[in-house]
């Protein structure tokens, strides 16, 4: 029992130093706080609803191609895009060209909804950065940055 308890501390100590454990408890805490800002707002989603929502804004998409880009699965993405109908914030449509193509789109409800998620991501991005100083900021986003890019690479 002693022996498991050391080999289970010495994984713990291992992950917590690991560069991906700290990534992910950023992204939590950015997402714990943006999710408490939208559920004050009224706004009820679903974390994985949330990508497709802020994708869509910008421009429609294939089922295929919003599965590819949140690199989540085909049935993962039906799911959330039914759910998402359902609340009348996205429209689906057969492609002109390809009809084997489902084209995923914001309805106008959806389109309002995505301005205001924009606007509490970035309160809670602005809450939850608001230990570092100004310069710190600056520094951690170039340097984030620089990394996503070269990891983009890969």
């Amino acid at each position: 029992m002693e022996k498991n308890e050391k080999d289970f501390d010495a994984l713990k100590d291992g992950i917590s130093e690991s560069f991906f454990f700290q990534i992910h408890r950023i992204k939590r805490t950015i997402f714990r706080h943006t999710n408490a800002l939208m559920n004050e707002a009224g706004i009820n989603l679903q974390l994985e609803q949330l990508p497709l929502i802020m994708i869509l804004q910008r421009k429609n998409l294939s089922q295929r191609e919003l599965s590819d880009i949140t690199m989540r699965d085909k049935s993962s993405i039906l799911r959330s895009i039914n759910a998402l109908e359902k609340k009348a914030l996205l429209a689906v449509q057969k492609d002109k060209e390809d009809k084997r193509k489902n084209i995923v789109s914001l309805t106008d409800e959806g389109i309002d909804l995505a301005k205001k998620i924009r606007l509490l991501m970035k309160k809670a991005e602005d809450e939850v950065l608001a230990v570092f100083s100004a310069k710190e900021r600056a520094e951690a986003l170039e340097t984030i940055r620089g990394y996503a890019d070269k990891l983009d690479m890969l």
